[in-house]
């Protein structure tokens, strides 16, 4: 995927003869006009709920330039994170209902907006007269007439919204400063606090730092820093957690092909902690229930130092392919794909240590899942806590006495973590929690029982976490 350009870090204010260089320079900067109308197309399947914005970008750009796709990355992933500050805005320039407008037309005006507001690099004139030309393309002389007038208001009067801005009632000044929904703010609130809401809003609107796991199966460690630091690629090692390093670069790292030899795998260090705390060892018997990616199952079948047996379960055939592909690609051999649900284990076996990194609301990682703070309700949360309940009893049943299991999710919802495992505990007998005090550093663990990492707190998506113990005789 294309990396994302580098905005300013605050809104550059609006030149006041931007109309003027409208008019006279349009001619000067180079036309991107493809690209744009591949972003709102992209924004419109989007907010149809057809898919997930990083399977797009991950598709459909290919064709396009290094610049371009550049753009369209950093401005598809700009607009959904700053979906609902940039519809206020836009909603207080536009006479009528905002809403009812036609969705290609609304995104044309969000991704120009976005452009006008955080990129600094672009001149106002190229962004105007392209989203004024692909109104007109795509409807008539109408819509491109209503499209200039409100991004020419835009520029001129966004000194005088800001101020209007300033005078909403708090909780609906932290939704349209911070791009949240009202009823997430609201919760956040209620459960956090809000000094920690702002907070985790401020890091969900953040890019995202990419973290690696070095895969000692087959990695030669000094050799990959080496290489590193011989590209002059920037990076640091994670103090409580080795294994793991950032890279201040991801673009140029993709360049060296450790990825492609299996020295290292894209993953978040959040999603290591269920695994230190599974702690297979060789020769074990392990489940992991929702395996894909496979992150997850490559880290256990290092630790196991590939022996034993990993059955790794993916529900969804394409993500069971990626699976297996991935865990090729680590010399992951212990792991065996299976297609199967884990409501209905395609195995009568009993199992030494069960991972059960469940489905759920994904609100740990909106910084990286830029489209899941408009895509989810609270009825979601609601519904995940039913599923990851049915789960964890199908997964107490295969696992033999004095096993463990390991519950986590990448959601800070208290429905979805805390709340399950206590009701899974009320209605399930011979399981404890154990004691993650010797396991982990006190910094990750909640209490002596749970992780739970934020990402204004460590650095790394938000997640859950507990270790099962079932007691011989249950």
């Amino acid at each position: 995927m294309a990396n994302e350009h580098d905005p300013k870090s605050s809104k550059p204010s609006p030149n006041p003869g931007s109309d003027d260089r409208t008019a006279n320079d349009a001619g000067n900067a180079p036309s991107q006009i493809n690209a744009r109308n591949k972003i709102i197309d992209i924004l419109t399947r989007v907010e149809a709920r057809q898919s997930y914005t990083d399977k797009l970008l991950e598709r459909e750009i290919d064709s396009f330039s290094e610049v371009d796709r550049g753009l369209i990355t950093e401005v598809v992933n700009g607009v959904l994170r700053w979906q609902y500050r940039l519809d206020w805005y836009l909603s207080q320039l536009y006479v009528g209902e905002y809403n009812n407008l036609i969705p290609d037309v609304k995104n044309n005006l969000r991704s120009s907006g976005y452009q006008l507001m955080f990129l600094d690099k672009i001149p106002p004139y190229a962004v105007l007269n392209e989203a004024v030309e692909i109104a007109k393309k795509k409807y008539n002389q109408k819509t491109a007439n209503l499209v200039n007038a409100i991004l020419r208001n835009f520029l001129r009067q966004q000194k005088k919204l800001e101020y209007v801005e300033m005078q909403l009632e708090y909780v609906d000044r932290l939704c349209v400063s911070y791009s949240h929904p009202r009823w997430l703010v609201q919760r956040w609130i209620e459960q956090w606090g809000v000094d920690e809401t702002v907070a985790l809003c401020k890091s969900n609107n953040e890019r995202p730092v990419v973290s690696l796991r070095i895969n000692n199966l087959l990695a030669d460690r000094e050799s990959l820093f080496r290489t590193l630091d011989h590209s002059n690629i920037e990076y640091r090692v994670h103090e409580d957690f080795p294994e793991f390093f950032y890279v201040a670069d991801f673009s140029e790292f993709r360049k060296l092909d450790f990825l492609k030899r299996g020295w290292v795998t894209v993953q978040d260090i959040s999603t290591g902690i269920p695994v230190r705390l599974l702690s297979p060892r060789p020769g074990e018997t392990v489940l992991d229930m929702c395996a894909a990616p496979g992150g997850k199952s490559g880290y256990m079948a290092e630790l196991m130092q590939n022996q034993g047996l990993i059955l790794a379960l993916e529900k969804h055939p394409g993500r069971a392919r990626s699976l297996k592909d991935n865990l090729q690609r680590n010399g992951a051999n212990v792991a065996a794909v299976v297609i199967g649900d884990g409501l209905k284990l395609p195995s009568a076996r009993q199992f030494d240590k069960i991972l059960l990194d469940a489905p759920c609301s994904g609100f740990g990682v909106l910084s990286k899942r830029v489209d899941l703070r408009w895509k989810r309700t609270l009825q979601d949360i609601q519904n995940m806590q039913r599923l990851q309940l049915e789960l964890l009893k199908a997964a107490a049943h295969a696992l033999r006495d004095g096993g463990v299991m390991v519950y986590s999710t990448c959601t800070i919802e208290l429905e979805e973590n805390e709340k399950v495992v206590e009701r899974f505990l009320e209605e399930t007998s011979g399981f404890v929690l154990d004691n993650l005090s010797e396991d982990i550093p006190d910094a990750y663990l909640w209490n002596r029982n749970s992780v739970r990492t934020f990402p204004h707190r460590h650095q790394m998506d938000g997640s859950f976490c507990v270790r099962l113990r079932k007691e011989s005789g249950a």
